[in-house]
């Protein structure tokens, strides 16, 4: 029995939000599923529609009338989108509104533990387009929440992986070829994925979980891997020679840190998020802690290996034929 709720999610079609539709599909009233482009044909309880965050006018029209609103765009504009969507939410009297950040928005630079009570990266401007706009909306969001009692909810998904994803994740590192991995770092730290599926099932719950309103939920699975297993996991399941290198980000950092004074000197544009500060936090050292996810929503991320592997890695390789001579080897 569906409950009343009308819950829109804005980037419906995308990769977290396919799998949260599915998820929502004949447990609401209506859904309301925006992209740029179409994603197909209604069907009972479900609608297609297409907008974008950037245009106030189609984000009125589009959450008039919702209880729910999902933001999980990627537009390039943050804050000027997130504006757009709260205030419909603000005028509408939407009663939740969940915001899909990234760890990418967390300071990841420094040893240790950083916990879901912890605000954003407060550097933002040393950090890359994407973390920095993440951040910031963040920031921009929990104003909503004070100033006029939005029900704001933050998740920030680590490495989504899973079998509508891609292999070579980029945030694992600096993928030069189909086999060949550049780590953030020496590539032995392990780090937080978690599997798409898991990401939508934190977020459906986050419909009705009671009191969770101004806060944020870290979404790291509770299977770690580091870069080096990543790979060796990939080449053994493809049999293809995917290799991982370690980064010196110190040299790496200095030498980025000449070519910006070049830039500079040449008034030239910085590349975005070219810092040490950066690509330490891409490499994400700091350990990240889940268990307000877990005790607030009722989360249960995947704890198996078996099951990852096969989810995140094992999904994107070709099946190996009997007579394929690299069995031979």
């Amino acid at each position: 029995m569906a409950n009343s709720d009308v819950v829109v999610i804005l980037g419906g079609a995308g990769f977290i939000g396919h799998e949260l539709t599915r998820r929502l599909e004949g447990t609401v009233a209506e859904l309301r599923v925006v992209s740029r482009g179409v994603a197909g044909p209604d069907r009972e309880g479900v609608r297609f529609m297409r907008g974008d965050v950037l245009d106030p006018v189609q984000m009125d029209e589009i959450i008039q009338g919702a209880t729910v609103v999902y933001h999980l765009t990627l537009e390039g504009d943050w804050t000027r989108g997130v504006t757009n969507v709260a205030d419909a939410c603000v005028r509408h009297g939407v009663r939740r509104l969940v915001f899909a950040s990234t760890s990418d928005a967390l300071n990841l630079s420094r040893s240790g533990t950083i916990y879901e009570t912890e605000g954003p990266d407060p550097k933002p401007h040393l950090r890359n387009g994407y973390s920095r706009g993440k951040a910031l909306s963040e920031k921009l969001l929990l104003q909503y929440f004070e100033r006029d009692k939005l029900g704001v909810v933050i998740m920030r998904p680590c490495l989504v992986v899973g079998r509508s994803g891609k292999l070579q994740h980029g945030g694992i590192g600096r993928w030069t070829s189909p086999t060949t991995l550049v780590a953030w770092g020496d590539g032995r730290n392990k780090m937080p994925f978690v599997l798409v599926d898991d990401v939508a099932q934190a977020m459906a719950l986050a419909l009705d979980a009671p009191g969770i309103e101004g806060k944020a939920f870290n979404l790291a699975g509770d299977v770690f891997l580091s870069a080096q297993e990543y790979a060796a996991i990939a080449a053994e399941l493809t049999l293809r020679n995917i290799r991982c290198y370690p980064t010196n980000l110190i040299l790496r950092g200095l030498s980025i840190s000449i070519k910006a004074g070049l830039s500079a000197a040449l008034k030239r544009r910085r590349q975005e998020g070219s810092t040490y500060y950066d690509m330490r936090s891409s490499g994400m050292i700091t350990q990240i802690d889940n268990s307000q996810s877990k005790k607030l929503l009722g989360w249960k991320p995947n704890a198996s290996l078996e099951v990852f592997i096969r989810e995140a890695i094992a999904s994107h390789c070709d099946p190996i034929h009997p007579g394929d001579l690299r069995l031979a080897k």
